[in-house]
């Protein structure tokens, strides 16, 4: 289904459950980041299209471009999120290592292979 903008608005506050009942935050986590990381790249397609081609505002992008772009959007996120486990450099705002596996288990390719502390 097409999300709404309520959807969208509202993103941060879906709960996700495991099987067993028990809130699944790495499920929640990962959800919250797709969706606003995509209607980012929404908002900024569209300002591109729209502001910056001033000569041909109905060009859009194309699909192997948004592809592209939304890929390279996820990566850093999870590059930041990996960076964000440095209890030294950030104390007590660093991410939990726990944490962030639970939230990208599952869509990492040849995950099996990643070294333990990836």
């Amino acid at each position: 289904p097409r999300p709404s903008l309520g959807a969208v608005l509202s993103c941060t506050r879906v709960p996700f459950r495991a099987t067993d009942g028990r809130r699944s935050e790495g499920d929640a986590r990962l959800y919250r980041i797709l969706i606003t990381e995509s209607a980012y790249l929404i908002w900024k397609l569209r300002n591109e299209r729209v502001i910056c081609e001033e000569g041909n505002p109905a060009t859009p992008a194309s699909r192997t471009e948004i592809e592209s772009r939304w890929r390279r959007a996820i990566n850093d996120r999870l590059a930041t999120d990996c960076k964000m486990t440095n209890a030294r450099k950030y104390g007590t705002k660093a991410l939990q290592r726990a944490l962030v596996e639970q939230t990208w288990k599952g869509t990492l390719q040849n995950e099996d292979k990643l070294p333990p502390d990836w």
